[in-house]
């Protein structure tokens, strides 16, 4: 038996920390932050439309 096993997203051979190779923990973090800006963007679109505006202190 080797010490190699399979990343649980592409199945691709290997010896990977944690399960998942690095460009499958890439994609997912890459969608993860996507996913995030949506749901911020939405609720900022929300508040504007009820009249609530924050403004854009956001950032660095």
């Amino acid at each position: 038996m080797t010490d190699t096993n399979r990343c649980l997203v592409c199945a691709k051979d290997g010896a990977f920390e944690g399960g998942i190779c690095d460009l499958c923990k890439a994609i997912i973090r890459g969608e993860a932050l996507e996913h995030q800006h949506q749901i911020r963007k939405d609720a900022d679109h929300s508040l504007h439309k009820e009249g609530t505006d924050l403004g854009k202190k956001r950032g660095g």
